[in-house]
């Protein structure tokens, strides 16, 4: 019998059990040299071929997001079983899977030999697939079955919707109404609040648990000294996967400082082990980031709102609105990221705020100079953000796609149905409208997934990793690659996959598009 180099093992059939036999294996060279050889004896065991070993798996039907138990019962003639593996994606092939040291040995039941369990601990959905299970019995009988395993779940609930709160009139309870999310396994909400007294919050009340489908929670005991109330609201489902966090505000004494035309965007913790869904080439694996609360505006800045800043409208939609819609609700186009920048900063001028770009070590776009029409200016392209300043300024690209997302899971702004929320190809006539006209997402943003695409402050980068950084410059190691800036959002002649929450486009930061216009952000603090 001839055997190919690099083959570890022979199987020699038609043996028969009981009897012993010597075997010797030589090795040859090319030149038909051969070795001595090695002897050695084997006896195969006396196994009644009418009896075949069966193995039976089974998982409990529940899901689960840390251990899974698998249970083997094992049918054989023979007095025990004497050795249980399993393997993800393992060997059909018994013998090999028994030798495989990589493999995990299952536990044998104390009462009954011949079933056996193992669990499977995972971290994420990755566990999941096809397990190969081989057992040997004590009369040398060995078999292999496999399981399907897809009872692990990571993926975490929609966040509640609008969620509403009204202040009694005596300022002594707080009334949060909400609508639950759609998710089948959707089990119930915790809440949590702090109160702040005009200098620093206090410590996080204990958390609250309200069961599916009440979607009401009335907290009494308001002190009606304090500055507001901030709830903290998690949706979790029944295997305990909880959502980000979706915050509401209650102003107490103090007055409400969002600005007129902004909502308020909630804070949140990106762990980095989140299951995006959809998926986000922005919070990636391991990227750890911390967003702040943050205004932004509800709408995309309008060609009124650009003129009444910039003293002229470059749009070229600047007429034929479509019927019943206002021209100049609709939003700016042909306007470069330069030309945000000079907006922002003039626009937080207007309004005494304090700037946030400095060009030329000036944040006033009067001593920049002319707006390039090339992209690789040196002055412009070494544009420096302040992100502790109060002024307008362009979102950062993860401010933008949280923003977009609303707490939600949806593929688009809002809906899993891009007609409902956003202009685009479908729906358009090929050209922009009136903004505001289709429906928010749960943030109280209107067409972040279409009508035009939307500048962000961050340079381009075609992968991000969990080392690219949240703010800044962000995206490119050096000038050679800092060319183009992102954008965000679909537009009036994109397809549905052009509009999704987590598309991104680029473009030269002195580019003008009719395709491309913008929406501006606040600090809170």
């Amino acid at each position: 019998m001839f055997a190919a180099p690099g083959l570890k093992y022979m199987e020699v059939p038609n043996l028969t059990n009981g009897t012993e036999y010597t075997f010797t294996v030589k090795t040859m060279d090319i030149s038909g040299n051969k070795s001595e050889g090695v002897t050695v004896k084997a006896t195969p065991l006396a196994v009644d071929s009418k009896e075949t070993m069966k193995i039976a798996l089974s998982v409990p039907p529940e899901k689960s997001n840390t251990t899974i138990t698998v249970t083997a019962n094992i049918t054989t003639a023979a007095q025990s079983v004497e050795k249980v593996v399993y393997k993800k994606d393992g060997s059909e092939v018994a013998s090999k899977l028994l030798a495989d040291s990589s493999a995990t040995a299952a536990v044998k039941d104390s009462s009954d030999n011949k079933k056996w369990t193992f669990e499977i601990t995972a971290a994420d959905e990755t566990a999941n697939g096809i397990y190969t299970v081989a057992a040997i019995d004590s009369d040398g009988r060995e078999e292999t079955a496999q399981i399907v395993i897809s009872n692990f779940d990571f993926t975490p609930p929609k966040l509640v919707s609008e969620l509403n709160a009204e202040l009694s009139a005596e300022k002594t309870s707080v009334t949060l109404t909400w609508n639950d999310p759609s998710d089948e396994d959707f089990d119930h909400v915790e809440i949590s609040f702090v109160s702040n007294d005009g200098t620093s919050d206090s410590e996080k009340s204990e958390i609250v648990t309200v069961a599916k489908g009440v979607q009401t929670k009335v907290f009494d005991g308001i002190d009606s000294s304090k500055d507001y109330y901030k709830y903290f609201i998690v949706t979790v489902d029944t295997v305990g996967n909880k959502s980000s966090i979706i915050t509401k505000k209650v102003n107490i004494t103090a007055v409400s400082k969002i600005p007129e035309g902004f909502v308020e965007i909630p804070a949140t913790s990106i762990t980095g082990t989140e299951t995006w869904t959809p998926s986000s080439e922005v919070f990636v694996s391991e990227r750890a980031l911390e967003i702040p609360s943050f205004y932004m505006s509800d709408h995309e800045v309008t060609q009124k709102e650009y003129l009444e800043i910039m003293g002229k409208n470059p749009s070229k939609f600047s007429s034929n609105p479509a019927e019943g819609e206002v021209q100049e609700n609709r939003p700016v186009e042909n306007v470069s990221w330069y030309d945000a920048l000079v907006y922002c900063n003039k626009l937080s001028m207007k309004q005494k705020l304090i700037p946030c770009y400095t060009i030329k070590g000036s944040t006033n776009p009067a001593d920049w100079g002319d707006v390039p029409d090339s992209y690789n200016n040196d002055d412009w392209n070494a544009v420096e953000c302040d992100f502790t300043k109060d002024g307008y300024r362009l979102p950062v690209l993860v401010e933008w796609e949280w923003a977009a997302r609303g707490g939600s899971n949806y593929t688009y702004s809002g809906s899993d149905t891009i007609g409902d929320v956003a202009w685009y190809k479908g729906n358009s006539s090929s050209k922009t409208h009136e903004v505001k006209k289709k429906q928010k997402n749960n943030y109280g943003l209107y067409d972040m997934s279409g009508n035009v695409l939307e500048w962000c402050w961050d340079w381009r980068s075609s992968s991000i990793n969990k080392n690219t950084p949240f703010e800044g410059n962000a995206y490119g190691a050096d000038f050679t690659e800092k060319q183009t800036h992102s954008y965000g959002g679909g537009f009036y002649l994109g397809v549905e996959s052009d509009c999704t929450v987590f598309r991104r486009n680029s473009h030269y930061a002195s580019n003008r598009s009719t395709m491309a216009g913008f929406r501006v952000v606040r600090n809170i603090e």
